[in-house]
């Protein structure tokens, strides 16, 4: 750091960059002093405007009564020209001039006769033009003393003219009151404006509280990374309270994505470390080439196996992230009928018990056909895993409005009631899917999110003992509507394990 120079001054002034002027109240209450400063600079300009406007227009009536006393009284009563200088004399002599004023009569026979109030009318410039005024004109014109405003009224007889009267009053009186309102104002203004900074700082203040509190909270989450902690309740509803509860919205939606994904992760490297070693396992045997032929080839079709079980995994997976990722499914029209008996012509074995099919004529639904026949195959497949080859599999379809409700029942053993909630959860496998099935526990939250993405729900219901059964709600079309737009994936087979009921 540069010492300072001998001499200069060492102000600890805050520059606009610094941390004084960036706080939220310093540059709130600023912008409303500089508001403030500019209605009352308006507002006094405006006032002394009207002010002036007022005085002059005072000024000129003070002088159009004096010319209008005159005519009315010795204008009216000269017969003759000569009498002009006697009744001016003797009105002059009745009317005196008020305090800054100048009253003048010029006559033919070459003079002029004034009453001044405070001025000689031979001190001001271009006086003599107004006394030889053959029409009537009002003047400014600039005196010893400031402007003065003048009327100058020619006077006639008999059509021609006998004289002139010249009014004149100097401007200095309404001057200094102007300027005297001027500095009123002003101080008046200063103050007002002083005090409404300082109540406006400190309503601002007190208004921001609940941000400045939020904003310490905010960096104590920040710094201890727990998202756990919430920045609560502002107290009043107002905007800053409704950004605290956005917020709190926020950070829950994210610690629940981050526990979902400190899951994930721990889900899939433990499913993926069982196929990877088995077939490390294998590969080391078939690089000791010890082994016979037949048991290389063993192992290598165990290793093929696992390499297919973490290619499945791996391509579950990347579904599922192109699902979190919004990826646009087809829209249109399917036959709910034809999909449902390709579903069981793709998941049921040859080994099983016949499908029941039970769906209302017609039927077409908005959504993609190629997803909706995995998500029905994904359910049938994994009704027979949990209940066997003996399993009596139910599927039914009916519109209730603008929806379509598929359903897929079994009459396995269900669902225990602690483990239903979680099904739809990724990786979650329940005591008798571990007991009974490969699966990793993709299946489900597979069919969820694609349904989902084709603007549908899906659920599920079970008793103990008396089977479980799916519900998938999805978009309907009216039926006609869609006829022309109905998917042709598949004709209707000879199948062995179709029944219609």
């Amino acid at each position: 750091m540069k010492p300072s120079p001998p001499g200069a001054a060492r102000f600890n002034l805050p520059l606009p960059g610094s941390r004084w002027y960036r706080a939220l109240p310093t540059r709130l209450t600023l912008t409303y002093g500089l508001l403030v400063a500019a209605a009352l600079v308006l507002v006094s300009a405006l006032t002394v405007q009207l002010t002036h406007a007022y005085l002059t227009g005072e000024l000129d009536r003070d002088l159009l009564r004096t010319i209008r006393s005159f005519d009315e009284g010795p204008a009216r009563r000269i017969r003759w020209e000569e009498q002009l200088f006697l009744e001016a004399r003797a009105w002059l002599a009745a009317h005196p001039a008020a305090p800054g004023e100048v009253i003048a009569v010029r006559t033919n026979q070459g003079l002029v006769l004034t009453n001044a109030g405070g001025f000689s009318l031979r001190e001001v410039p271009g006086a003599r033009n107004l006394l030889d005024a053959r029409a009537p004109q009002w003047r400014i014109l600039d005196g010893p003393a400031g402007r003065v405003r003048a009327a100058a009224v020619p006077m006639m007889l008999e059509g021609h003219q006998i004289g002139t009267l010249v009014v004149a009053a100097s401007k200095t009186r309404l001057r200094i009151i102007l300027s005297a309102l001027q500095w009123r104002i002003a101080t008046a203004s200063s103050i007002g404006l002083l005090l409404a900074i300082t109540v406006g700082y400190s309503a601002v203040r007190r208004s921001l509280r609940p941000l400045t509190r939020m904003v310490r909270q905010i960096a104590s989450i920040q710094a201890s990374g727990d998202l756990s902690q919430r920045v609560g309740p502002m107290g009043v509803e107002d905007e800053v309270g409704q950004l605290a509860s956005a917020f709190d919205r926020m950070l829950a939606r994210l610690q629940d994505v981050f526990r979902v994904q400190r899951q994930f992760l721990s889900d899939a490297s433990h499913q993926l470390r069982t196929p990877l070693a088995v077939v490390r396992g294998h590969l080391e045997l078939l690089q000791q080439q010890k082994l016979t032929t037949a048991q290389a080839q063993r192992a290598l079709g165990i290793a093929t196996t696992g390499l297919d079980d973490m290619a499945k995994v791996v391509q579950d997976l990347l579904l599922l992230a192109q699902l979190d990722e919004g990826i646009p499914l087809q829209r249109r029209a399917v036959d709910v009928d034809l999909i449902l008996r390709e579903a069981v012509l793709r998941a049921l074995p040859p080994s099983a018990r016949a499908a029941t099919i039970d769906a209302q004529p017609g039927l077409v639904a908005l959504g993609d056909p190629d997803r909706l026949v995995q998500v029905l195959s994904n359910l049938i497949t994994n009704s027979v895993q949990h209940g066997g080859s003996g399993v009596a599999i139910t599927l039914g379809a009916s519109q209730d409005g603008t929806h379509v409700t598929i359903t897929v029942s079994d009459t396995g053993p269900g669902i225990p009631p602690d483990e239903l909630p979680h099904i739809f959860e990724r990786f979650y496998r329940g005591a008798q899917a571990r007991r009974h099935s490969g699966g990793v526990g993709l299946g489900l939250p597979i069919a969820a999110s694609l349904v989902q993405a084709m603007d549908g729900e899906i659920s599920a219901h079970s008793s103990g003992g008396q089977g479980t059964t799916f519900t998938i709600v999805l978009p309907a079309i009216p039926e006609g509507s869609g006829s022309q737009h109905r998917s042709a994936a598949i004709e209707t087979p000879p199948a062995a394990n179709l029944r219609k009921v």
